[in-house]
């Protein structure tokens, strides 16, 4: 995917329904295999909610020639500055090195600055040299940010369910959460955890603003419509207590992004209210969702943290999150 071998200025325009075959047809050529349920979510997901999703498209004499799928995050783990998530940028094989990906970065960059959007995100294997060069080549550097990652372990399903009511409430309130080979939910008199519902919304709010300092409800809504709606298969869930909504995790299911072969499930935001802090809530709701996601047949779960987290970080690596493979890129827009 070249950026300096120009021989013409591609015309780029927004990408459209009817591009979904053609898409899907480059996007095979290039990982291998069909990825058809992830472009038709992308596409279905910008009709729902345009201001959400950026996406690009660049045609030839013969029809589609490349595409970029991109996503605006706007607050994840209580970041305050909108940024943009780039997820997918496609150019037919024979169409490579003609300049496509530079005018699709480019028609990127320009909405972002219409939308006063400065960061742009995306995120490689550290093996992908091809896809490094280009990004390099492109003012992307390596973010600060860690990407990492938790395996979903079948034993665990057997160790979560087993419920004797020997929990250690004194280590929960030191730790928040077991060492993953020992991960046990909560017993079900203490916490009760399942999935997100609409009338979780203002719950989530009042929790996420004790939290931040700050009322989200915009971004509290979006992401509760992703988790319900976007996603395909509901994976997000609340913790209760006392019939108090005392914590959630929003975590999404994709098939498809970031040239991924396998199910990945990534966690956006974590949050506990802070009148339940120390009381096994995190615990509970990660020891959930790992294993509903063994249920499902989901491998790992991950999500992006930054360098200076320090808390988050001792958390999720206390719960058995590890560094991954995947290198976190950024380039500021301006």
């Amino acid at each position: 995917m070249g950026q300096t071998d120009k021989t013409s200025d591609p015309k780029v325009r927004r990408l459209a329904p009817d591009d979904l075959d053609p898409a899907v047809a480059i996007d095979r050529k290039i990982v291998g295999h069909s990825r058809r349920g992830y472009f038709e979510k992308r596409l279905a997901a910008a009709l729902r909610d345009p201001d959400g999703h950026i996406q690009f498209a660049i045609d030839g004499e013969g029809g589609l020639e490349a595409a970029v799928l991109a996503r605006v995050q706007s607050g994840e783990f209580g970041r305050e500055a909108p940024a943009v998530m780039l997820e997918v940028i496609d150019v037919a094989p024979e169409q490579q090195h003609l300049g496509h990906g530079a005018a699709l970065l480019g028609a990127l960059e320009d909405e972002m600055r219409r939308r006063g959007i400065d960061e742009l995100q995306t995120s490689i294997a550290w093996t992908d040299h091809v896809m490094a060069k280009f990004f390099a080549a492109n003012g992307f550097a390596k973010a600060p940010r860690h990407i990492i990652a938790v395996t979903v372990d079948p034993s665990r399903e057997a160790a979560a369910l087993s419920d004797d009511g020997d929990d250690d409430e004194d280590q929960d309130d030191a730790d928040d959460i077991d060492r993953a080979d020992n991960f046990r939910a909560l017993p079900r008199d203490r916490v009760d955890v399942a999935s997100l519902s609409e009338q979780d919304l203002d719950a989530l709010v009042l929790i996420d603003g004790k939290l931040t300092g700050r009322d989200r409800r915009d971004y509290m809504a979006a992401k509760l419509n992703e988790a319900l709606v976007d996603s395909g298969i509901r994976i997000s869930l609340a913790a209760r207590r006392d019939g108090f909504v005392a914590g959630f995790v929003m975590a999404r299911l994709d098939f498809g992004d970031f040239g991924r072969t396998d199910a990945v499930a990534v966690v956006d935001t974590i949050g506990v209210h802070p009148e339940f802090a120390g009381h096994g809530i995190a615990h509970a709701l990660l020891s959930q969702l790992l294993v509903n996601l063994n249920g499902l047949r989901v491998e790992s779960a991950e999500t992006t943290i930054a360098l200076d987290d320090f808390e988050l970080l001792g958390f999720l690596y206390r719960s058995g999150f590890q560094p991954t493979q995947r290198i976190a890129l950024v380039k500021q827009v301006g």
